[in-house]
């Protein structure tokens, strides 16, 4: 009797949470001015009415979207206006990206974003391009603390919906969500009513969550958060529409770059290994005496062979689905990392796993670890300086005009 008591209960929870969002509660419902984000939080990565809604808006408003998955270096704010978010916000030179980038959001959930967005990418161009971070198979890795964070039931289900990806990889991704704390639909619990049960939970968590986010778009008059955009946080400085073109609208990649290049020396001016000199006065120290005392290699050793099945996998997604990924290779900060356990052989461990799995699967890299020693390239440990995030932009926009 308990049991169909908590069942009714989360039924009618379900239902009313449903109601509102018929009425136009939640983010379905909401303008699509609303549903648009240089770099998405927590909860709208996890929220695949707003992603998928992003994406619908600008397809809809005739913007050829570009997708752009990977995590915290996407932030445009500290990297000025050539940073790719910020540069291609709103249709500058001709493209549009479509960030989505969270401490958490791995090689795992670029697996699930990607097989669930292929759908409404354009046919004969669907295409991605999916950053990926040394940090995510580093080994203080912790998926089962991090993934539930960032997982979206919705883009989960759409995932499992489309017809291209073979149900092998259906299972591998249901299995592995298990593993990671989601407690999704269709695992291991074999009881059709625990089933029914834990499906109407989920719908009526999600279904809060949405609302939850609705009403913070409606009442912040949209996404995002102050110092998020691609001006410097005060405001001051030059912002996306400062960056030259040439005389056919193009990008004056030379201007912008070499521009860059001199915000980034004026930003660093207080060190030599060019790390911006807020983050170096303030958390530098801080920053290397946790790694070199934190960072433990365990028996797996430096890196995640498990991390390295999820890339791989996400690779697979793409493939099955028909999108053309390009996967960029970062740096970390070569200077800063040779006085942690992650000494320049085994990063280099790293870069080689991943182009050697980039070349199994025939994908093509934009591959930056050659530039771990330029000091200007990134603003602190593994994120963008102007100047870093101006190449990534031009590696994009390259990738864009084939």
């Amino acid at each position: 009797m308990r049991r169909l008591a908590a069942i009714g209960i989360a039924l009618a929870l379900a239902a009313g949470a449903c109601a509102i969002a018929f009425t136009g509660g939640g983010v379905a419902g909401l303008p699509s001015e609303l549903l648009r984000s240089e770099y998405p939080g927590y909860d709208e990565v996890a929220s695949w009415e707003f992603m998928s809604g992003e994406y619908d808006a600008l397809a809809e408003a005739g913007a050829s979207p570009e997708v752009v998955l990977g995590s915290s270096e996407l932030k445009p704010g500290p990297a000025g206006p050539a940073h790719p978010a910020a540069m291609f916000s709103d249709g500058r030179f001709g493209a549009t990206s479509v960030v989505a980038g969270r401490a958490g959001a791995n090689d795992f959930w670029q697996a699930i974003e990607l097989g669930a967005l292929a759908p409404r990418l354009p046919e004969g161009s669907r295409r991605a391009v999916v950053f990926v971070s040394m940090q995510w198979f580093m080994c203080y890795r912790d998926p089962q603390s991090s993934f539930p964070g960032v997982f979206s039931q919705g883009a989960y289900d759409a995932f499992m919906a489309n017809a291209s990806i073979p149900d092998g990889i259906k299972r591998r991704v249901a299995e592995r969500a298990e593993e990671y704390g989601a407690h999704v639909s269709g695992g291991s619990d074999a009881c059709p009513l625990a089933r029914a049960t834990s499906a109407v939970d989920r719908a009526a968590r999600e279904r809060v969550d949405d609302l939850r986010l609705a009403w913070r778009l409606r009442a912040n008059g949209g996404a995002g958060a102050p110092g998020e955009d691609g001006a410097a946080a005060d405001g001051s400085g030059p912002g996306p529409d400062d960056l030259p073109e040439t005389a056919s609208g193009e990008p004056d990649w030379e201007g912008i770059v070499a521009a860059a290049r001199e915000r980034a020396v004026e930003a660093s001016s207080s060190n030599d290994l060019g790390l911006y000199d807020a983050w170096y006065e303030k958390k530098y120290d801080a920053w290397l005496s946790g790694a070199q005392s934190g960072w433990k290699i365990g028996e797996e050793g430096y890196f995640s062979e498990q991390e390295l099945e999820d890339f791989e996998l996400m690779l697979e997604v793409c493939r099955a689905t028909g999108v053309e990924p390009l996967v960029v290779i970062q740096p970390v900060k070569g200077a800063v990392y040779d006085q942690t356990a992650y000494t320049r052989d085994v990063r280099a461990r790293y870069y080689d796993m991943v182009r050697s799995a980039c070349a199994r699967a025939g994908v093509r890299t934009a591959d930056f670890s050659d530039r771990e020693y330029d000091p200007l390239f990134l603003r602190d440990y593994s994120h963008p300086s102007d100047y870093g995030a101006a190449l990534y932009s031009q590696a994009l926009y390259g990738f864009w005009r084939e």
